[in-house]
């Protein structure tokens, strides 16, 4: 008699692990570019607002002081701030995670180099997310930057064509 052909499921047979400090730094990086939306979006909010109200009239003066300017240069440097903690947060969790891999390593007797490759690979694959959201921030820093002193020189450049009508130079 022949037998039945069984198929091979590809289903894995094994439930995957993740530490409580892997988890808490996904949920950071998540909260990092939520931040970074929030406070983009705050900072072209203010620039809409600078531009409609230079259009409008010359009451809001208070919106070209250098306060504002300063105001808004200070929201950019905390986007590069989140940025430059979030590559320290990459790198304790780099640390953590190869502390954790090569200490299962030493307190098991059989561990194999696809054991030890597997494990550095999701701790690297877990760095690189960190590195990539921090990259990204930095980028809508450096943008929002630009962005504000490019209006910061229009500003500057139609209040001086204006000085330059009404002295009649």
């Amino acid at each position: 008699m022949l037998q039945e052909e069984q198929t091979v499921s590809f289903q894995p047979l094994y439930d995957t692990f993740v530490p409580w400090y892997i988890r808490l730094f996904h949920f950071f990086l998540a909260l990092m570019i939520l931040l970074a939306l929030i406070r983009s979006a705050r900072i072209l909010w203010s620039l809409r607002t600078q531009r409609i109200s230079a259009k409008q009239s010359d009451c809001f003066s208070h919106l070209r002081s250098q306060d504002f300017w300063e105001h808004l240069y200070v929201r950019t440097r905390s986007l590069k701030s989140l940025s430059h903690l979030t590559v320290l947060v990459s790198l304790l969790s780099l640390l953590w995670s190869l502390a954790d891999d090569l200490t299962q390593v030493a307190t098991q007797k059989t561990a194999g180099m696809g054991a030890l490759a597997g494990g550095l690979a999701d701790t690297l694959r877990t760095f690189s997310s960190g590195i990539v959201i921090s990259v990204f921030l930095f980028c809508v820093a450096v943008l929002c930057e630009r962005l504000i002193r490019i209006r910061k020189l229009g500003v500057a450049l139609k209040q001086s064509e204006k000085d330059s009508i009404t002295t009649g130079g």
